[in-house]
């Protein structure tokens, strides 16, 4: 299945991020949503966020989608204007028809009027809407308004695309219609930015990964290398000053570091390193001073499983 004229496109090449938070923090009622995550985004990469619901996923794509405004912190971008493609969470049945609706998204995304029906049909017929194009969106099952969901971030072939759990509703065929797209617009250099319960976008899509926990990063996989299957460990510690920390980065088999909390909101750091240097690793943070607060042996992407469950007793914060 090709789809060249979907996303035959080559985005120009920057230096630095494309997009940048520091220390990002969002306040809803007295109530932190989100608290102090620091992320950043280059063309032509992926980042997933995995965690279960209720731990901020949402409000952060809202962030980055420039709908939300942050309490504290900063967000940069290369430039000041990014084109964005945004597919929210929830997708009402709108009584227009999918082509009507399209067709409006288009234009309000500047598209020339020659291309946009072309953009449109192309999409229809890989997520088999093509036959429904003229129906109200009101009888659409779940499945085929998500499609239409996705089809309306993905029509401008933007800079960066903010998909919230893409893969909601969708059958298997649609899936991988979904990868195979989302392939190309990053061959093609996009940059994306993900939330997910499934593996699958993860496994064929992401450079990196943060995993979000009552609105903080409790662990960050930024190396491709990271995500494979191989045995690793994940060792949370006593916050490690800077000089340490930087000798830290050049020992052998680190696969990551970043500043997470512990269950009190005390900062710690979090490491992860390939199964083999799990001593020398713990070695060096007692020499430093340090003290072992946790030591989790994980084999790669499965290690991150269990912040994939979707269920817990808080919902994420509406937009």
């Amino acid at each position: 299945m090709a789809f060249r004229s979907i996303s035959e496109h080559r985005l120009t090449d920057r230096s630095g991020p494309l997009i940048e938070l520091t220390r990002a923090t969002k306040v809803y009622g007295g109530r932190p949503v989100l608290r102090e995550v620091s992320l950043m985004v280059e063309s032509g990469t992926a980042l997933a966020l995995i965690g279960r619901n209720g731990s901020g996923k949402s409000t952060l794509l809202s962030i980055l989608a420039g709908l939300t405004q942050l309490t504290s912190g900063t967000i940069q971008r290369s430039k000041d204007t990014i084109s964005i493609g945004y597919a929210p969470e929830a997708f009402p049945g709108l009584k227009f028809s999918a082509e009507q609706y399209l067709r409006s998204m288009g234009r309000i995304g500047g598209m020339p009027e020659a291309g946009l029906k072309e953009r449109i049909t192309a999409l229809l017929e890989a997520f088999h809407l093509e036959q429904f194009r003229t129906y109200p969106m009101t009888s659409f099952s779940k499945g085929m308004l998500q499609k239409v969901n996705l089809i309306q971030s993905l029509l401008p072939k933007p800079e960066l695309l903010l998909l919230d759990e893409p893969m909601s509703g969708l059958d298997l065929p649609a899936q991988h219609t979904l990868i195979e797209l989302l392939q190309e617009l990053k061959q093609g250099g996009t940059a994306m930015v993900f939330s997910v319960h499934e593996p699958l976008c993860v496994e064929t899509l992401a450079d990196g990964v943060h995993v979000l926990q009552a609105g903080q990063t409790v662990i960050k996989v930024s190396e491709t290398a990271s995500l494979q299957d191989k045995p690793s460990t994940y060792i949370m510690c006593t916050a490690i000053a800077s000089p340490q920390k930087s000798a830290l980065g050049e020992m052998p088999g680190l696969l990551s570091i970043e500043a997470v909390r512990d269950e009190y909101g005390m900062e710690c750091s979090g490491l992860t390193v390939e199964r083999e240097w799990t001593d020398q690793c713990l070695r060096y943070v007692l020499d430093a001073g340090g003290s072992v607060i946790s030591v989790e042996r994980r084999r790669g992407l499965s290690g991150l499983m269990q912040w994939m469950d979707p269920k817990t007793v808080q919902e994420e914060q509406p937009l």
